[in-house]
């Protein structure tokens, strides 16, 4: 529950404004919670240390170089955009906590880049608060009542009547590259991992592929896979796909090297970044995989230059080559709040936002940066019916320890594959 939120709103707004040493002229009194005359105050929730932060140590610079593009480029329908961090320590407990102090404080959205914001989504969803972020968060994305949470990717591995869903790109990659086996690695507390895993191995299935070997119940951040490793070779598995960080990325990766297991690594959305890239020996670990990505940072196109640009001018942590992981989900997560407020008007609030997001964005693919567009329909919401027919992504392979394009440098695409919920 909010706690007396135009009290709560103002006082903060206030703060905020004081220390930036904006005025504070006709703003402190706005009954919108983060909207003033002059400012939009927003939250960010990440993984920036604990178990997930081999991934998401980094991300804030991410939503810092969004923000600071769009405030350069004279904010959002003349209000400059500030950002109050708070760090999750990629603990459940600790997200709803900072959740709750986001809402006290009054901001106007949620920017959310944590595997753990499946704890804090009900209290935002309760305060009316809208969040942007990825599907990998959550069963919360596209599920009743959470119609304040938006993602700029389509909200795969949501369960539906009992089942998860996701693309056919993968198993048709998978063949295309020789795989005739393969095993699945899911952290055991993240229901999406597990569901993105149960997905994709049923895209391989559908492909002739079957599964070798699947575990669903590995401990978050787990780097010691020497078990698997023995149970991936003895089950003669040829591909593993991972639903995990990049430090379990590289375990697993390393882990098969050890046991003598010729099986090609995939990493599901993780795995293709700088921090990875930077170091020889998880690169040398990882020599032969893939990664699916949903940004081509690779061989980038116009719009992905734009976006690189503007992370070497305002984000001081990147210093060139792929972003972080984590800094490219907050980057985007950001670009698509600032598309729905900039969508919502002068008469910024809320729930107007939340409406805009429905009416009028409908399509993002965050101006062609990403592979292929979300959409977002509040008439199908809660079926798989709010989902596109087709997606598409990016496809990466580890080689000579360097990321280079694979699929010819074209996205994968294909359609709906699902699966019994795990």
């Amino acid at each position: 529950m909010r706690v007396s939120p135009l009290r709560v709103g103002a006082i903060a707004a206030g703060l905020i404004v004081a220390m930036t040493g904006l005025s504070t002229t006709a703003s402190a009194a706005s009954s919108v919670p983060g909207v003033t005359s002059k400012t939009i105050t927003i939250g960010f929730i990440g993984n920036l240390t604990g178990v997930a932060s081999s991934t998401f140590f980094d991300s804030v610079g991410g939503i810092q170089a969004r923000i600071a593009l769009q405030n350069a480029d004279g904010g959002v329908n003349g209000r400059k955009l500030i950002v109050i961090t708070k760090n999750d320590t990629s603990s459940p407990t600790t997200d709803q906590s900072v959740a709750q102090e986001l809402v006290n404080a009054g901001v106007f959205g949620v920017v959310g880049d944590s595997s753990f914001l499946f704890s804090g989504a009900k209290t935002l969803q309760q305060a009316g608060v809208p969040v942007t972020g990825a599907a990998f968060d959550g069963p919360e994305w596209g599920q009743k009542p959470y119609t304040n949470m938006f993602s700029y990717i389509p909200v795969t591995e949501t369960p539906f009547n009992g089942r998860v869903s996701n693309y056919d790109f993968w198993g048709s990659f998978m063949k295309s590259v020789g795989i005739t086996k393969i095993a699945g690695l899911a952290y055991g507390i993240s229901p999406s991992a597990k569901a993105a895993i149960a997905t994709t191995l049923a895209s391989a299935n559908q492909h002739g592929i079957p599964t070798c070997y699947a575990d669903n119940s590995v401990p978050f951040g787990g780097v010691d896979f020497t078990a698997d490793g023995l149970a991936i070779r003895s089950a003669g598995c040829n591909g593993v796909v991972m639903a995990l960080v990049d430090s379990s990325d590289v375990a697993v990766a390393q882990a098969l090297k050890n046991g003598g297991v010729k099986a090609k690594p995939f990493l599901s959305g993780t795995g293709y970044d700088q921090a990875v890239a930077s170091n020889p020996s998880s690169m040398t670990a990882l020599e032969g995989g893939y990664a699916d990505a949903t940004v081509n940072f690779t061989t980038p196109n116009s719009a992905t230059q734009g976006m690189l640009a503007a992370l070497k001018k305002y984000d001081k942590q990147y210093h060139g080559g792929v972003p972080d992981f984590g800094t490219t989900v907050a980057y985007l997560a950001t670009d698509l709040m600032i598309k729905g407020m900039q969508a919502a008007g002068k008469n910024l609030t809320q729930s107007g936002f939340i409406s805009a997001m429905y009416n009028k964005v409908k399509s993002y693919n965050a101006g062609g940066i990403l592979a292929s567009s979300n959409t977002y329909s509040l008439k199908t919401f809660g079926t798989l019916d709010m989902l596109p027919k087709t997606a598409c992504t990016y496809w990466i392979g580890i080689q000579n320890g360097k990321y280079v394009t694979a699929n010819g440098g074209k996205p994968g695409c294909g359609g709906l594959v699902s699966a019994p919920t795990p």
